[in-house]
């Protein structure tokens, strides 16, 4: 789901960082709604959360 999610987002928002973006923070997220929280490694956590704040940032840009 995740990188389905990436591969659409790409064109849908004309970039790939933002496509990236959401890759990462839908990873994290799914495996928490799932229940599978402590699958994901820490750096990926941090990765997600880093993510999550440039999307703030992104969205407070506008």
């Amino acid at each position: 789901m995740p990188a389905f999610l990436t591969v659409a987002l790409i064109p849908l928002t004309f970039s790939i960082t933002q496509g990236l973006l959401w890759g990462f923070v839908s990873h994290a997220t799914l495996y928490a709604l799932c229940g599978r929280r402590r699958e994901v490694p820490a750096g990926t956590w941090a990765v997600a959360a880093l993510c999550a704040g440039l999307l703030v940032l992104d969205h407070a840009r506008w």
